[in-house]
Formats: C-alpha cells, structure tokens, sequence
C-alpha cells in the first residue's frame, strides 16, 4: 500500500513537471497575440502535455523509458520556451533560431552524424519559416496597395481642370513679375508655388511624393518583440521536433535505454553507486567521502594499486598467469609509478570537447583531460586515496574504496576522479570505475582480455565476450542515485566506447594506450608512459 502511494505522488510529480513545461511552452507560442490568448495557450500546453505524461506513464512498462512520442513533445515543449527566451533577447530571424536550436539538439545526441544533422534540419526549419513569413509579408503588401484608390485619368481631379487651371494661371503670372511673360526658371518656381497653393486652395493635380520614410515608417515595418519572440518560440520547437523525428527514422538503434529503475545496488553489480554530493567533485572527493561513509582515510596511501590482485579479474579470455610481471605491477602497485599522459584528440572534436570542457568539466572538477601540448607540459600527478572500513562494516561486507585521483601537477585541478572496483559474475571477473557526478555516478564496467606479449586489455565492448555466457555487463551507464533510499535509476549508454592496452614497449618500458569511440568512430586516444617513481 505505501508503495502504490509513493508510486502515485511520483505520477504527480511528473505529471505535474510535464504541466508546467506545457504551459510555458503554449504561453511562449501563442504570447505575439495578446495577453488574453497568451493565457489560454498556456492552459491548452499545461493541458496537452500533462495528459500526455499521464498516458504515458501509465503505459509505460518496467524496464522501458517513457514513449518515444512522449519524449519528443516534451523536448519540443522546452524547446519552445528557450526559443522563446532567446529571440526576445536578441531579435535573432527565425534561420538563426533554427539553425540553434538544430544544433542544441544534435549536440545532446552525441553522436557525431546526429551532431551534424541538427543544424542542417534547424536551418532547413527556419528557412521554410522566414520564406512562409516573407511570402505572407509580400501578399499583405500587394492588398494593401489594391486597396488604394486611383482616381480615373478624366476625372476633374485627374485632369486639374477648371478653377484649377485658372487659379494656376493667375499665381503663375503673378509669380512671373507684372503681366509680362515669366521666364522658364521663375515659370518652374512659379509652378512649384502654384501646386503648394493648389494643394490648398483647389484641386489641383498631386504628384505622387517620395515614399514615406523616417521613425513612424520604421516603426510600422518592424515587428513587435512579442511576435518576435513568439515567432522564435516556434522555430525552436518545429526545429527540435523535426530534428528528433528525422533522427529516429535515420537511427534505428536506441542510444540509451533503462537498464533499472529504483532498484537496489546490490541488484547492480556493476554499477558503482557513489556520488558527489555537491556540484564539484575535486581532488578531495574521497577524502569527503570518508567522512560520509567513515573509516580511515588515508591520502596518496604507498604502494597500493587500482586492483588488489589480477588473480580477482581471472575468466575466459584472461588469464593472469600470462601477464607480464611489470603490468601486474603496475595494476596492483599503481602508486609506485609516475604518469605522463599525452592525448590525441580527432579534429572533428576538437571544438565540441572545447565548449564541453569550458561549460561543464571544469565547473564539475571531472573529466578535465589535457588538449594541447602546452597543458601536457603542466605534467600529472597520480595517487590513490584509500578508505578502510571500521571492522564492524567490514563484516557486514563494506569493502576498501580505492579512488585513483589524476591531477595536474602544477596546480592540483582535477583531470580525472574515479574509485576502482572489481567484481565476479558467473565464472568472470570484471573491472568497474565509477567516476562520481552530483548525485549520480558514470560507470564504465571493463572485460580483461589477455594481450600478446604479456599485456592486458580492458574494453567494455560487450561483444568481446559474447557466445561464451557471456552476461552482458561491459559497458557504460548513468545511474541516479536517491539520497534518501540510495535506490539506483540507471541508463545504459549506448554506442560509448572503450578500450584500455597496457604493454611492454619495445624499449622495455611500461605503456598504454587508451582509445575512445562514441558509435564507431574514434575521436580520442590517451598515451601513457609509465616510470617507477626514484
């Protein structure tokens, strides 16, 4: 019962969440038309998308995600809200809103065909809009000069006749000096005060003037910000909606899918359920850890390594009797060795990782790896900080925490915090780093693969260990962790890639190379050189 209570008030909520995103988006569509209609836009927003919500929660099944359908009008609903905002702002034509938005969109899809076709579908978008827009301009323009009247060319108006041409006769002659003939350059003055006169005291023939310029006809030409910004709020949601529809005809395979929801984390055993709890991470992550968890903590702890022993990774495909002795070293005595890394970064990703790592890893304190030469120059500083557990939690099953912290080592800023875990499933061992996030934690599980010449291999394609019972537990995920019931919610990351050499160079000396893929193509490999500390 108090579970079917709790489910309910979380069906609220989203319905609730899904309302309020309606309503903002409907306002922000219908607001260039008046306050009045801008109200019952947002009525009609928060209506559709919280029944949609409803629906589809309700029909959603243990284990899925909410409909694809569901996902996309939601997207499209903060979409509108943000095109919205953005275009009040900065006045930017519907091609710039779309052509953002697109890309906003391509960029969340990580992969890099998607991260090329959102801005091509969003400028298509906002193209078809500005063309709709000056098509209609054009048409209002074409009524608005029908409307005026011509007069006909016999029509006293139109012929000036009459007193008209006496009154221009007479002003003409006076403007000419006596009653004698003007000149042709008075005649032209003459004529220039008669139609002055004329336009006041008869019907005398008008010159259509100039077009009207200046402030009032400005004015009138230009849009008003509410229709602007309204304008933009569809632009964005047309453009985000397309971009989603199109990507999932062209992509048929899911890019992230919902491996648990709620679950407990000993349901997920490779998932390593340990997050930030504030909005920076840090070097000093396991020592704050510590003081949640408790135990003894100790800082850059000697001679300590990332696994305790290979011999726990031993399973089809890996046998640790064949690893050379200098890369069981390593895993097990990390703390013995210095690191230089040096990192080759594809071109095509050059600027994304810039704008990632500016916005997002920098402020986290996570995932801050070197992009140039002048950066691997600062050089790295590698420890690992440890946690013991008191006896009692030892008993009861708590484990040794063992988080390898890479940092800079001019400034000791984080490059990467993870806590290395290894596990056995069935007859196999298995490798999980956690790298700890604000309330969630991202996960890449390892299969051990021996390597000629006495190295070893971690990777998390799961086709490695395919046909051979394999249980499907290499690769990524992105799990949610609730404070309170520390219950999992974790997606699967699709398409994310992995593979991890550590060698004996032809020189003798310890290597690696760490290779990153998101869908098949490669777009980052880490060198390692590997030295025993003097």
């Amino acid at each position: 019962m108090g579970r079917e209570r709790a489910d309910a008030a979380k069906l609220r909520e989203q319905v609730g969440t899904a309302g309020v995103m309606g309503a903002l988006a409907g306002a922000a569509l219908a607001g260039g038309r008046g306050a009045r209609v801008a109200v019952a836009g947002a009525a009609a927003g928060a209506v559709g998308l919280g029944v949609a919500e409803a629906v589809a929660r309700v029909r959603q099944r243990p284990g899925e995600i909410p409909a694809l359908w569901q996902r996309i009008a939601a997207s499209g609903a903060l979409a509108a809200t943000a095109g919205w905002a953005g275009a009040r702002l900065t006045g930017a034509g519907p091609v710039t809103v779309g052509t953002v938005a697109g890309a906003a969109a391509g960029a969340l899809g990580i992969r890099p065909h998607k991260v090329a076709l959102g801005p091509v579908v969003g400028a298509a978008v906002g193209g078809a809009y500005a063309l709709r827009g000056g098509a209609a301009g054009a048409r209002s323009r074409i009524t608005g000069s029908g409307n005026r009247a011509v007069a006909p060319a016999s029509s006293p108006r139109a012929r000036g006749g009459g007193a008209g041409h006496a009154a221009l006769r007479t002003l003409g002659s006076a403007t000419g000096g006596g009653g004698g003939a003007a000149t042709p350059r008075r005649r032209r003055a003459g004529a220039r005060v008669t139609l002055g006169a004329a336009g006041s005291v008869g019907r005398g023939p008008r010159s259509p003037g100039p077009a009207r310029t200046g402030p009032a006809r400005t004015a009138a030409a230009r849009p008003r910000p509410g229709a602007v910004a309204a304008r933009g709020a569809a632009v964005a949601a047309g453009a985000v909606v397309a971009f989603r529809v199109v990507s999932a005809l062209v992509f048929r395979e899911a890019q992230v899918s919902l491996v648990a929801e709620e679950a407990a984390t000993e349901d997920l055993p490779f998932v390593v359920p340990l997050e930030a709890r504030s909005a920076y991470v840090g070097t000093s992550y396991v020592r704050e850890l510590a003081g949640v968890l408790g135990g003894t903590y100790t800082a850059d702890a000697p001679d300590v390594g990332i696994v305790e022993s290979l011999d726990a990774l031993a399973g089809p495909g890996f046998d640790p009797a064949e690893v050379d002795p200098r890369v069981r070293e390593f895993y097990e005595h990390t703390a013995r060795f210095t690191l230089d890394i040096e990192p080759r970064w594809r071109l095509w990703v050059r600027p994304g990782y810039l704008l990632y790592r500016t916005l997002v890893a920098q402020p986290l304190g996570q995932a801050n790896v070197p992009m140039n030469q002048r950066e691997v120059l600062r050089g790295m500083r590698s420890r690992i900080d440890t946690i013991t557990p008191a006896p009692d939690k030892a008993a009861a099953g708590q484990t040794a925490i063992r988080g390898w912290i890479r940092s800079f080592a001019d400034t000791d800023d984080p490059i990467y915090v993870g806590i290395y875990t290894t596990y056995r499933h069935g007859d196999r061992g298995y490798v999980s780093v956690g790298f700890p996030l604000p309330h969630a934690s991202f996960t890449a599980t390892l299969l051990p693969r021996s390597r000629p010449g006495g190295g070893l291999t971690l990777t998390s394609h799961a086709a490695d260990e395919a046909g051979a019972g394999g249980t499907g537990h290499p690769g990524h995920y992105l799990t949610y962790i609730a404070p309170g019931t520390r219950e999992l919610t974790t997606l699967g990351v699709h398409g994310f890639a992995e593979r991890l050499d550590v060698h004996v160079g032809g020189d003798g000396r310890l290597r690696a190379e760490h290779a990153f893929s998101v869908f098949g193509i490669p777009f980052l490999v880490l060198h390692y050189r590997m030295e025993r500390k003097a």
